[in-house]
């Protein structure tokens, strides 16, 4: 193998040995925060005893009402989303153990990062609208203020998005290196 060739396996990750390991620090990270996130979010529940009172003459009735994770479409989407990137880093991160394997896959890696990125992040911002409307409500659409109610279920769901959109920075910042090592190789 001539020098050129063997430089050009070695950079594949990033500077010689160096990127390498920012690249394999960065997959784990991913991984585990997309991990914890999907969790977090997947046993996200809160059952609440809510008095309603029909009539100032009569006892307010109790209701014993639970929210869940799963009754939403955009917490759905989240769960999906992390476990699909959790699911992803895993795979990419063992494939990018594998330097021969790694050296025929950079485009498509970059590519999948790249994909990642737009679904965590499209997947927390989804999240994020309607745990707003959670929060604050919407008097245009009579909407009431949930979270009030259910704090702990409201609180665990803003941590696991708080936790998604650090693994979304680390699929970012993965394909921002990715590109920084294309331009580095095209000058």
């Amino acid at each position: 193998m001539d020098d050129d060739v063997k430089a050009e396996v070695m950079d594949i990750g990033g500077n010689g040995g160096g990127g390498f390991e920012y690249e394999m620090v960065l997959r784990a990270v991913a991984f585990c925060l997309t991990l914890v996130a999907a969790v977090v979010a997947g046993v996200d529940y809160q059952t609440q005893t809510i008095p309603i009172t029909i009539s100032d003459s009569l006892a307010p009735l109790t209701i014993q009402v639970t929210a869940k994770w799963h009754y939403l479409s955009s917490s759905v989407f989240f769960v999906v989303a992390n476990s699909m990137a959790c699911c992803y880093s895993f795979a990419s991160l063992i494939l990018s153990m594998n330097k021969k394997i790694k050296t025929r896959l950079p485009l498509p890696l970059m590519i999948s990062d790249l994909v990642m990125v737009a679904l965590l992040f499209s997947a927390n911002g989804a999240a994020t609208a309607v745990g707003v409307i959670g929060l604050n409500g919407n008097s245009h659409t009579q909407w009431q203020k949930v979270c009030y109610i259910f704090k702990r279920y409201c609180h665990q769901g803003a941590a696991s998005i708080v936790i998604s959109f650090l693994g979304s920075f680390a699929f970012l910042w993965l394909v921002v290196f990715a590109i920084l090592n294309l331009h580095k190789k095209s000058n």
